[in-house]
């Protein structure tokens, strides 16, 4: 039987089970037999949660995922000043094989996806009246996970039809833990196939998850994260239904946008506008957003990345948004990073509006409301007053200011074809490198540009 490979999540886990009360008493995971821990349900919904911590962590969904997005797609409306010579070269584009942040948001990317590759081989010891909702949230977090990867590593962008295109090792079940086994060397897949996959995982947690399920992924979260995948390969239709179903499920659920755009961010406890987002408090949690966005002021390091001019002029003068923006010394700083021990937003029900309006404005149809009323429900929270007849400009001009600097920036430049930093959008320096350690041990191959 192939022993599990499961990391840090299943030493936390093991802890528990094996030490009976001893605490020096630790097993070491990668010695535990998978059938040893995934024996029971109680078992299986421990890793579980565990997994949400490990896609949580600062280096993938705790905010590094984030702000890297961000300083790929800054096209001098953010500056890094900071002392960390890694995060710069992500802002510079210059990135060399062995950088930290580039390697930690890879391999946690792959531990997430294989603890769900376990949890989802032994569903059959959850309860019965559990398991659908187990498996919905371990395939939300799969589908995160390599959405991730494939936005970040896959060698260009997604070209519909284009099958010779490299995106990232597909596994899809559970692997031995020894990094050396001939059963971990796997080739990369292509895109399509990748992205493929992703559909599948989110389309099937849609119809397995629950409207509403605490903190954890729920049924509108991953309407709106198959809206988000369909939007970037321009399935345009599609991606407006996924967003109009998320709009439908979550305001029947009582979801809704908060009232001022302000106390949407800064939070430990989700609001009613949070699909989905990673919980940080001063117990447990990451947010290397306020690490690096936020200043000293607020507890943070030295206020590393700074908002432009360039930036700020997007937003007419009457904009409530420009409140959440702060000021030090000159600079200014983004606000929805500003407090420590906030939760990271993933997934905010602005978004599938946004989603749906453009859907809806470059179809030419009304599928679920107008543009118009659609734009309005994000720029009358901002005060500004109704589009009688928005175009496309409109709502990507909306799109940009009401998520800016939420992880969204390289995702637009891909997906609209856009230049940033003198860069194209399909530019070798705009994919990050494949890791040095993964191109030494299983041999994947690197992505151009790179050595």
């Amino acid at each position: 039987m192939k022993k599990a490979l499961l990391y840090t999540t299943t030493f936390i886990l093991a802890a528990g089970i094996f030490s009976c009360g001893k605490k020096l008493d630790l097993v070491n995971p990668q010695s535990i037999d998978a059938g040893v821990i995934f024996t029971t349900d109680s078992r299986v919904k421990g890793v579980l949660v565990g997994t949400y911590a490990v896609a949580g962590s600062s280096s993938l969904l705790g905010g590094d995922a984030i702000w890297m997005s961000e300083l790929m797609a800054s096209d001098g409306e953010l500056n890094w000043v900071g002392t960390f010579p890694d995060p710069k070269q992500i802002w510079g584009k210059v990135i060399l094989v062995n950088n930290s942040y580039v390697r930690a948001n890879y391999q946690q990317s792959y531990i997430t996806i294989f603890n769900c590759n376990n949890i989802l081989a032994n569903l059959s010891v959850v309860n019965t009246a559990d398991k659908a909702r187990v498996e919905g949230e371990a395939k939300f977090l799969r589908g995160l996970a390599y959405f991730n990867l494939i936005t970040f590593f896959g060698e260009k962008p997604y070209s519909f039809g284009n099958t010779a295109l490299k995106g990232v090792p597909l596994v899809l079940d559970p692997r031995p833990a020894d990094p050396l086994s001939i059963d971990n060397f796997v080739e990369r897949a292509t895109i399509e196939q990748v992205y493929t996959q992703i559909i599948k995982d989110f389309t099937e947690a849609e119809t397995l998850l629950p409207a509403k399920n605490g903190f954890y992924a729920n049924k509108p979260s991953a309407s709106l994260a198959l809206a988000r995948v369909y939007l970037q390969q321009g399935k345009f239709a599609e991606a407006r239904d996924a967003a109009n179903r998320c709009i439908g499920t979550a305001t029947t659920n009582g979801f809704a946008l908060v009232g001022d755009y302000e106390d949407e961010f800064n939070t430990d406890v989700n609001t009613t506008e949070d699909l989905f987002s990673m919980q940080v408090n001063t117990q447990g949690g990451s947010n290397s957003c306020f690490t690096f966005f936020s200043t000293t002021t607020y507890g943070a390091r030295d206020g590393d990345i700074q908002v432009t001019d360039k930036h700020l002029a997007k937003y007419a003068p009457n904009d409530l948004r420009l409140d959440l923006f702060f000021e030090e010394v000159n600079t200014f700083y983004c606000g929805k990073w500003r407090d420590a021990y906030k939760n990271v937003k993933v997934l905010r029900l602005a978004e599938a509006y946004l989603i749906r309006a453009e859907g809806n404005v470059r179809l030419g149809t009304a599928v679920g409301a107008t543009v118009s009323s659609d734009l309005h429900q994000t720029r009358g929270r901002a005060g500004l007053l109704p589009l009688a007849a928005p175009t496309l400009s409109d709502v990507l001009a909306e799109r940009e200011k009401e998520l800016a600097f939420e992880g969204q920036g390289l995702l637009d430049v891909k997906r609209l074809k856009l230049t940033t930093d003198a860069l194209p959008y399909d530019d070798n320096k705009m994919v990050f490198p494949i890791p040095q350690r993964e191109t030494n041990l299983y041999n994947v191959g690197q992505n151009p540009g790179y050595f």
